[in-house]
């Protein structure tokens, strides 16, 4: 007798008698087990076929904002995110002015470079230097809001220091100038060409000496000849199209800028957080201006071939720009990780500026982090900005 009979029968010897006999027991319990067996068999099909739909309508969301994302239908749009005002300044130029006028304080101008939008400066509630200022004590900070100059407009270098002279002039005539990017080279002209204008000069993330450091894109402007930046020039009807001008960004990181970072974008497509910072990212990098031919090709041939500024020999209307002329106290970021400007390029001011009072900040960020990464805004700007103030 097998051990599973035994058992039928042992169970039914306990039973009142005449209520079941063995056989009937062990008929009911053998279908008992193929019942419960059949159960355990759906459930697990059911079960494993809701995971599989579960996880294709996850898919089917993750792809969605993908695609959403990295392909938007809306041209992007600027968007400053602090209460502010705009006044417009010049057919080149707008300010954006946050707080008020005070005479016992000197305004903080930012100049912003001319590529993409300005609104970098403010552009987001965390990553706000506009709000890092005002939040350290500046009780007025303006911005330059650049526009693109007609195509068929000469505006070089020395057009655009005189527009950021106007700037100043509206701020009050005298300001502390913080320069990013490549808007610091063109406060290093101004402060050493009208020293009277800057209070201080702080420099994030800008090229001086643009022959220091080893970068992928010295390398790209020194072997492409002129010819080329010509052609470009004249085939998009006298601008420098911000399009290639960002491509050519792309180009010195493509594996980033062309597989990783959309690799990314998919894989975190369902992280809201994620999605959102990438799409303000997206939207202010889409947000390219055209750039005047002729400044284009001055920048290229004048800064970035020949290094004439740190060389001493760049003219610029009728002056030959001498930097050791600078004289105010002078503040100079740059980026651990940054890949266009690196450090060598900012801290050449200290050498070509002797005169000047210097103080060294190097932010753990890449190259708009400096100036924009919550981790540069929280450690180094905030002490920037009270010796800034300091010096008033």
């Amino acid at each position: 007798m097998s051990p599973s009979t035994v058992g039928v029968v042992a169970t039914a010897m306990y039973l009142p008698e005449g209520r079941i006999s063995a056989e009937e027991l062990a008929g009911r319990t053998s279908g008992r087990r193929r019942t419960t067996g059949v159960d355990a068999a759906a459930r697990f099909w059911t079960a494993l076929l809701d995971g599989f739909l579960s996880l294709a309508e996850q898919e089917e969301r993750r792809l969605t904002t993908y695609l959403r994302t990295a392909f938007p239908e809306n041209p992007p749009r600027p968007r400053w995110a602090t209460r502010g005002r705009t006044r417009p300044l010049l057919d080149t130029l707008d300010l954006r002015i946050y707080g008020t006028a005070s005479r016992a304080k000197v305004p903080i101008l930012i100049v912003t470079p001319q590529v993409n939008h300005s609104y970098i400066a403010d552009f987001s509630p965390d990553q706000s230097l506009v709000r890092t200022l005002r939040n350290s004590g500046a009780s007025r900070v303006l911005v330059t809001d650049w526009l693109a100059p007609p195509a068929d407009r000469e505006y070089g270098i020395a057009d655009s220091i005189e527009d950021i002279r106007t700037a100043v002039d509206a701020a009050g005539g005298r300001a502390h100038l913080v320069g990013l990017c490549q808007g610091g080279w063109q406060c290093a002209i101004l402060a050493a060409l009208h020293p009277e204008c800057a209070a201080s000069l702080t420099l994030a993330a800008a090229p001086i000496d643009t022959h220091a450091g080893i970068t992928p894109l010295h390398g790209f402007v020194r072997n492409m000849p002129m010819l080329w930046y010509e052609a470009l020039v004249k085939a998009s009807g006298g601008s420098a199209p911000g399009s290639a001008l960002s491509r050519g960004f792309d180009l010195l990181r493509p594996f980033e800028r062309f597989f990783l970072n959309d690799a990314l974008l998919y894989l975190n497509a369902l992280d809201d957080a994620y999605v959102t910072r990438y799409s303000a990212l997206r939207n202010w990098y889409r947000l390219n201006k055209d750039v005047a031919g002729k400044l284009y090709l001055e920048v290229v041939r004048d800064l970035f071939k020949d290094n004439r500024l740190a060389r001493g020999t760049l003219g610029v209307g009728e002056r030959r720009v001498d930097l050791s002329a600078i004289r105010c106290p002078t503040f100079l970021v740059a980026g651990s990780r940054d890949h266009i400007t690196p450090p060598e390029q900012v801290f050449a001011l200290e050498r070509l500026a002797p005169h000047a009072p210097c103080r060294r900040y190097l932010a753990d960020a890449g190259h708009i982090g400096v100036f924009m990464g919550t981790r540069a805004l929280a450690e180094v700007w905030p002490e920037l900005c009270k010796k800034m103030i300091e010096t008033d």
